[in-house]
């Protein structure tokens, strides 16, 4: 196929074994564009410092140009493109943290206004409280103006992307594996839905599996593309707080969500808490601290978020729930209304939509 815009050497590149982001850059640096390392000669190549001779050999012995080509064409099929270092839309941040990709797989547009972005991320394992926690920063961050960025896991992940698509918000969602793997399957929705309001992002070509290894190198993007990272749940051996610390080395904001102080997923982020993250309760926690660095932020902390909730009918029930389930046998005994009376109230206050009802007859304030 023609490829005006060089993609093909940039993936080739990538794809000569033993050639990772390091010995990417190096070659860059030394040859300017992946396709005149490809005409460069043996004694070129091995003049680039800690270029290992193997690899000098393994980048002249490439072959597998058709492999690539066809390559570009299934992402071209897919409604896919590459997004090199050298191309304006590539994001900016990550120009900046250490070890950069030479290169992205997108689906969706990369707009100016995504370098204003928070990561919200957490446990697969989420709690109710996790969940709600989670959409409303989505949701909130984006009203304000700003990018929300997750792993589009299952959990908290989900959760922000929800939130932050909710009024119109833009998202971006970084995979684990190619773009044209939906994991987890659950997500084939919301993997649809995303290019429409924001982008998805991977390091890895079309046909890699969602193994437990790209993880980690996943994170480094999350917390690359975004001001500051806002770790909502999740245990002290999570993938969340490999990103937090990846955001710490990074030089980005890091942030913690308290929760119950006996519940596993509040673990991580008290010990980040403990360590100096941020205590984040509502949206403007995370505002002030990234302010500075956005002009257009500076007028919009202490201010309030309009929900539902705010306001409320003054109902007895509504006053004994919260964002913790209850059971049905503890709202008529705490109320001390007979059964039918309460079933009764919950079902307004339900399609008021101040209410919501959970499996087993289980009870929470809405959203």
């Amino acid at each position: 196929m023609t490829d005006p815009f060089n993609r093909l050497a940039w993936i080739a590149l990538r794809a000569v074994p033993g050639i990772g982001v390091i010995n990417f850059q190096r070659l860059m640096q030394r040859f300017g564009q992946p396709e005149a390392v490809f005409q460069a000669s043996y004694a070129e190549l091995a003049s680039v410092p800690k270029l290992s001779p193997k690899i000098a050999q393994a980048i002249l012995n490439f072959r597998a140009w058709p492999e690539i080509d066809r390559q570009l064409e299934r992402l071209a099929a897919l409604g896919c493109q590459v997004v090199t270092q050298t191309d304006e839309n590539f994001p900016p941040a990550l120009r900046q943290i250490p070890y950069p990709p030479p290169f992205l797989y997108v689906k969706g547009t990369l707009e100016p206004q995504d370098q204003v972005a928070v990561a919200v991320v957490g446990t697969r394992k989420l709690s109710h409280y996790g969940k709600r926690v989670s959409y409303r920063l989505g949701r909130e961050l984006s009203l304000k103006g700003v990018t929300v960025v997750s792993g589009l896991a299952r959990g908290i992940d989900t959760a922000a992307h929800q939130g932050s698509m909710e009024n119109g918000g833009r998202t971006l969602a970084v995979l684990g594996c190619g773009l044209d793997i939906v994991y987890p399957p659950e997500n084939k929705e919301l993997y649809r839905r995303i290019p429409e309001q924001g982008v998805l992002i991977s390091e890895f070509p079309p046909g890699t599996p969602p193994e437990a290894r790209n993880f980690p190198i996943r994170n480094r993007l999350i917390s690359g593309l975004a001001l500051g990272v806002v770790v909502v749940e999740a245990g002290l051996r999570s993938g969340a707080l490999i990103t937090a610390r990846m955001a710490l080395d990074q030089g980005r904001e890091v942030f913690g969500v308290p929760g119950p102080i006996d519940a596993p997923g509040s673990l991580g982020p008290h010990r980040l808490i403990q360590e100096g993250a941020k205590l984040v309760q509502n949206v403007d926690d995370i505002l002030s601290e990234i302010s500075g660095m956005v002009p257009h932020l500076e007028n919009t902390t202490n201010s309030t978020v309009t929900s539902p909730i705010a306001h409320r009918v003054e109902d007895p029930l509504v006053a004994l729930l919260s964002c913790e389930p209850r059971q049905i046998e503890e709202l008529i005994m705490a109320s001390g209304m007979p059964a039918p009376e309460v079933l009764s109230k919950l079902t307004m206050l339900e399609l008021q939509g101040l209410v919501r009802e959970l499996p087993g007859k289980c009870y929470v304030l809405a959203e």
